[in-house]
């Protein structure tokens, strides 16, 4: 039989213990959210060289149509020179088969806004080619793609424009909601305006892992890829307290942290609350929570939204834009 100051350790060791899986300086209170307070850092990679850039298919192809086009460049701007008005543009296209080692059929899509087939003709009889008719040429690209990235909206469009191919429309929203927009308010892309969906704007790994749902009160986070904005470096650490995110600076009054659209929270493989990119071939190690974070550049403070002060006894929340562990944090 144990002695009864024994029995009583025993209950107390059993009372502090921490939650299974979990390190560093973590608690959950009576409501089961959790309090993060500090964690070990990351320990520092070493480079001795860039990373290496990922070969994958669709860079393999955009290698392959540079290679293409600057051997038929002499053509091009033929075409372009003596077709001012009337040449909108060549589009690469691809078509699935053996061919180029597996790439794929490359054809290059030349569109002119007035007999198409028979313009071509003029100057090449190459299989490489093939003539569409285009919505409007070369010398009214630069009104007619600013004025599309205006309608759909400065906030998630913007304009490219490059040598001999067709400018493009690079739009920051899912497919789905582009789609319905497009719909509703009667959109229709001129031929020779390429459209580009940025696919960062659908993550597919979600903002709170599953595990870690019933111990985080709130995560704000943008709906929205953002835009432009001042590249710059900012640091302070990231904590949780009773299951919210707070900026952990100097004074009593920290804002909540809102985090951008791609970034997630999940137990990294040594059991750590960390964060980490919502996109599964992005493999990035970014910081953990509790440690001291780079969060690039922050919005000015503004009121947290009614709900999510009262739950998380917070006035204000400040938008970062990233989550990474500093540099050189935790050296010597």
């Amino acid at each position: 039989m144990l002695h009864p100051c024994a029995l009583a350790t025993l209950v107390l060791l059993a009372c502090c213990a921490p939650e299974s899986g979990a390190t560093g300086n973590a608690a959950q209170d009576s409501t089961n959210y959790l309090t993060l307070l500090e964690a070990p850092p990351y320990p520092p990679i070493e480079r001795l060289a860039p990373e290496p850039v990922p070969q994958t298919r669709e860079r393999l192809r955009w290698l392959f149509e540079e290679r293409v086009e600057e051997r038929e460049l002499p053509l091009l701007r033929r075409i372009k020179r003596q077709e001012t008005g009337n040449f909108g543009g060549v589009e690469w296209r691809w078509r699935e088969g053996s061919h180029n080692g597996g790439l794929g059929e490359l054809t290059g899509i030349v569109f002119f806004q007035r007999e198409p087939e028979k313009t071509l003709a003029g100057y090449t009889q190459s299989p490489l080619f093939r003539a569409e008719r285009g919505d409007f040429a070369r010398s009214d690209q630069d009104t007619i793609v600013r004025q599309w990235a205006e309608k759909i909206g400065r906030d998630v469009a913007s304009e490219g424009f490059y040598n001999m191919q067709v400018p493009t429309i690079d739009v920051a929203l899912p497919r789905a909601e582009f789609e319905q927009r497009d719909r509703t308010e009667g959109w229709r892309l001129p031929s020779n305006l390429k459209l580009r969906l940025n696919p960062a704007a659908e993550p597919d790994l979600p903002a709170v892992s599953a595990d870690l749902k019933p111990l985080i009160r709130t995560f704000p986070q943008q709906r929205r890829l953002s835009g432009p904005v001042l590249d710059i470096a900012t640091y302070d650490a990231i904590v949780l307290r009773d299951g919210c995110f707070f900026i952990d600076g100097p004074g009593e009054d920290d804002p909540l942290a809102e985090f951008p659209l791609g970034i997630g929270v999940y137990r990294d493989e040594e059991g750590h609350v960390a964060f980490r990119p919502r996109y599964a071939d992005d493999k990035r190690r970014l910081g953990r929570v509790g440690t001291r974070l780079q969060l690039g550049y922050r919005s000015n403070p503004r009121p947290a939204p009614p709900e999510t002060a009262r739950a998380c006894r917070a006035r204000t929340v400040v938008s970062v834009t990233s989550a990474d562990q500093a540099a050189g944090y935790g050296l010597g």
